[in-house]
């Protein structure tokens, strides 16, 4: 067993792709990882008792997260020491319950000498909760809610994105609870047509294919769960030559994907004399977690306020 480990696990610009998935008869999603993060410390403790130093507002989540994970390793006599650090705000569709969930279970496990596979994570995760695909190494389709079953589907382009995030706050338990399934399951054909364009722009290297499928899935979800700043968002990249949108579909922030290499500092200036909130220059990655030290040189995205 270690002592003590700190995991960091990526957030999210909302999901690329959200609806629902004939062949499995679920929701399904795929999330849009970007170089935010929490930071997650676990230390194991003798007693059986999920101590939290501090926490990111997900701290019910997080103590059965370790819960979870220290039954199911079969070590249901001890306790942990749980420290979480973000740089995800809550409820605005970041991932950050997701990212402190997921971190916590690979601590504890590893400072037990174990290694949860993904597909165990993922399993886990929708215990708890509907699940972000960030486990995942790369892109992964994954049905949040229920069975967990996932698809890889490849490795993303680094493409630059501009988050918008208006600072509104969504609950995504209660949001969750009250979703109209049926109306996530008549977008079948739309997801499918979205996921088909995203696997031939990730196989064929086609940033446009991309962005024609995270726009086909952010804008067919409205039907669902309108976002009011979409409509909007979608005018400014065009103006600005973003490949397409992404959304968060249980939040408020909304991403503009632009080609590889633009330089988005000149794109962010524009928008900030349009949009009230706060511009996150940042890019798509793929997910999964990592040791801290690992990701310490990356760059932060930086952030422009309007005001």
């Amino acid at each position: 067993m270690k002592s003590s480990v700190t995991i960091a696990m990526p957030g999210t610009c909302g999901e690329l792709i959200q609806g629902w998935l004939a062949e499995w008869a679920e929701p399904v999603l795929v999330s849009c990882p970007i170089p935010l993060y929490s930071r997650i410390t676990v230390e194991l403790q003798t007693e059986p008792v999920i101590h939290l130093l501090n926490g990111s507002g997900h701290c019910l989540k997080s103590r059965r997260a370790a819960r979870l994970v220290l039954d199911t390793l079969g070590r249901p006599n001890l306790g942990a020491r749980v420290s979480l650090s973000s740089q995800l705000p809550p409820g605005r569709g970041m991932a950050s319950s997701t990212a402190d969930v997921i971190g916590v279970m690979v601590g504890v496990a590893y400072v037990l000498g174990h290694s949860l596979t993904t597909a165990e994570l993922a399993r886990l995760a929708c215990q708890i909760e509907p699940s972000d695909s960030t486990m995942f190494n790369g892109l992964a389709l994954l049905a949040y809610r229920g069975s967990s079953q996932f698809c890889m589907l490849g490795t993303p382009p680094a493409l630059p994105l501009l988050m918008l995030d208006p600072g509104h706050t969504v609950d995504t338990l209660a949001y969750n609870a009250q979703l109209d399934l049926a109306g996530v399951r008549r977008l079948a054909a739309t997801t499918q047509a979205a996921l088909d364009l995203l696997l031939q722009g990730l196989s064929e290297a086609d940033p446009a294919a991309i962005g024609a499928a995270t726009t086909l899935s952010a804008t067919s979800y409205q039907s669902v769960s309108a976002s009011p700043l979409l409509e909007q968002a979608k005018s400014w990249a065009k103006d600005t030559g973003a490949l397409g949108l992404v959304r968060a579909h249980s939040g408020s922030v909304v991403g503009l994907l632009y080609p590889a290499h633009t330089d988005l500092a000149d794109p962010a200036r524009w928008l900030a004399n349009r949009f009230a909130g706060t511009i996150i220059q940042t890019q798509l990655i793929g997910g999964g977690y990592h040791l801290v030290g690992q990701v310490d040189n990356l760059p932060y995205p930086a952030m422009t306020r309007s005001d």
